[in-house]
């Protein structure tokens, strides 16, 4: 319980705000690496907070697995479109590490939201936090050479250099894993 605290203090909530999510996060659940949150074709029915873990948002096309995003340990975590709309989802969610997770369900959600200001606040935040990453990422595949793409994502998320496999920043980045080695080489 006291770091699921921890984990809403250092999102910004309030000591009370904190409590009252950490009561309603309480779906606990353990997901062993490999093993899915959320498989394609299935609806999001859950906001996830990590405990514990990573988790890989990705696509399956023919010419494999897309990475879109890696969720660490402290992120919130759901499948947002599938979410929203109770449409099945085109992505996966799969834990990467052995992984511990605090759910709400979205029915707990929508009560929370209708009731308390701070959750609106907060979901607005969310909102305008995604849409920017998402514009910012599409920009970055578009018009910036993998080396850029590169250091922005250093500069943006340092934690994916330290914490996640070579092979999914490569898939983020639109590279293989043996470029993404080359351009690390090239730094150094």
């Amino acid at each position: 319980m006291q770091l699921a605290l921890d984990l809403f203090l250092s999102k910004g909530f309030t000591a009370a705000q904190s409590e009252m999510l950490s009561d309603h996060f309480c779906l606990s659940k353990n997901i062993a690496e490999g093993e899915y949150f959320l498989q394609q074709g299935h609806v999001c029915q859950h906001i996830a907070l990590i405990a514990k873990g990573q988790f890989r948002y990705y696509y399956n096309t023919e010419a494999g697995d897309v990475t879109r995003w890696i969720s660490l340990q402290g992120d919130f975590m759901t499948s947002l479109a599938s979410f929203i709309q109770e449409k099945p989802a085109v992505e996966n969610i799969q834990a990467i590490k052995d992984s511990e997770l605090w759910m709400i369900p979205k029915s707990a959600w929508k009560a929370l939201y209708a009731n308390h200001e701070f959750i609106r606040q907060f979901w607005l935040r969310t909102m305008e936090y995604n849409y920017i990453g998402m514009e910012e990422r599409v920009f970055n595949q578009i018009a910036l050479s993998a080396e850029e793409r590169y250091r922005w994502m250093l500069d943006h998320y340092p934690r994916f250099n330290q914490e996640v496999p070579d092979k999914y920043i490569a898939s983020m980045l639109g590279i293989t894993p043996r470029h993404l080695s080359r351009i690390r080489a090239q730094k150094n």
